[in-house]
């Protein structure tokens, strides 16, 4: 099955796929139905794309083993393009129209931030499951359930393999957004601390349209090591200058970039950059979930995983767990309950909201291979 046939074949919404009455109309008693606003369309939709996949993946294995204690999940998905006023205006139709028992899987940080801040998210009595952000947009909000790792433990992560190799001249080139500002102001903050020399710090431009000009200022100071704080077609266009000019030049992305698409338009020149994510390597983890997940990619979808898409079907595996953990009655009308999970292994994948705010702490690095691939 290609792509777009699979997700055609589920409860993915659009003017061309499903109407909103038509969703509501089939919703059965023995459902429970989660709520998705996605960038499908816009500058993130590759990842936006693949996290829905991994997700519908995990419901579809559910629902072919029975459901969940009885209970099937229908998994509705709106694309917002990344816009938040229409990831707020998908929120009031998922939760209004189609009457959602959970809302799940929000991708985008502004997108994010404009739903919790939103008038029918506040008065609905509903959670916001596994939003794919890094960033705490809504401390002490018990109804938005973060899974991933935030961005500053990302950077941690990221500037302690720096300290590994003794990397100690090193630049940030961050874009004004809100998630690469937290990142870079978490890095500065962790430096301080360790009384470690600020970085070089320079800001690229959103849409990358001053990469060429950030390279060749780095490429004078002749830096060991810069870390990439941007999204992927930003990320991509400094990195391929700065490769360029720097072909020994330690470059690093976060999670937010989509190392795959980094490889292709970098094409050889993406050998050697780092990279950091929040899960398991989704095509080298030895783990039993990424293995799992593998096959039944296989088996759905053939195309190889992805950090994202391994992500998606994690947080909806997650998810089906906290169901079978808890009960309907608490998983719905009790969003709170959700982090009171503890420890939840997945198979090498562990939830535990005992010690955090967030339910997982992970985070690795991967170098892209010639090859392509992501090595470690």
């Amino acid at each position: 099955m290609n792509r777009r046939q699979f997700l055609a074949s589920g409860a993915l919404l659009s003017a061309a796929l499903l109407r909103p009455q038509l969703a509501q109309a089939q919703r059965g008693r023995g459902e429970i139905v989660v709520g998705q606003s996605v960038d499908l369309s816009g500058g993130q939709q590759n990842m936006g794309r693949d996290y829905f996949t991994g997700a519908k993946i995990a419901f579809d294995q559910a629902n072919a083993a029975g459901g969940t204690a009885g209970r099937r999940w229908r998994h509705i998905a709106l694309d917002d393009g990344g816009l938040p006023a229409t990831a707020v205006s998908n929120t009031s139709r998922l939760l209004k129209e189609n009457r959602a028992d959970l809302l799940f899987g929000f991708t985008n940080d502004e997108c994010v931030d404009a739903v919790l801040r939103s008038r029918d998210f506040i008065a609905a009595d509903r959670a916001l499951f596994a939003p794919m952000s890094g960033l705490d947009l809504a401390r002490g909000h018990e109804r938005a359930v973060y899974l991933r790792a935030s961005y500053a433990q990302e950077i941690a992560v990221i500037l302690g393999r720096f300290a590994e190799v003794r990397l100690s001249a090193f630049a940030i080139a961050h874009t004004p957004g809100a998630s690469s500002l937290a990142t870079r102001d978490a890095a500065l903050s962790l430096l301080r601390q360790q009384g470690t020399p600020a970085p070089q710090l320079l800001q690229l431009a959103a849409d990358g349209s001053n990469a060429t000009a950030l390279a060749t200022r780095l490429a004078s100071n002749a830096p060991q090591a810069v870390v990439i704080l941007a999204d992927t077609v930003a990320a991509a266009l400094l990195a391929k200058e700065l490769r360029q000019r720097l072909p020994g030049l330690f470059v690093c992305v976060t999670s937010s970039v989509d190392a795959t698409a980094v490889q292709q338009l970098l094409g050889k020149e993406a050998a050697g950059v780092i990279v950091s994510r929040v899960v398991p390597n989704a095509t080298q983890g030895t783990e039993p979930v990424v293995r799992e997940f593998s096959r039944a990619l296989g088996k759905y979808l053939d195309e190889p995983p992805t950090a994202a898409s391994l992500e998606g079907y994690l947080a909806a595996r997650a998810l089906i767990a906290a169901q079978q953990r808890l009960g309907e009655a608490q998983l719905i009308n009790a969003p709170g309950s959700l982090r009171s999970l503890n420890v939840l292994d997945l198979g090498g994948w562990k939830i535990d909201f005992a010690h955090s705010e967030r339910g997982s702490r992970y985070v690795d690095t991967s170098v892209i291979s010639r090859k392509g691939g992501l090595l470690g």
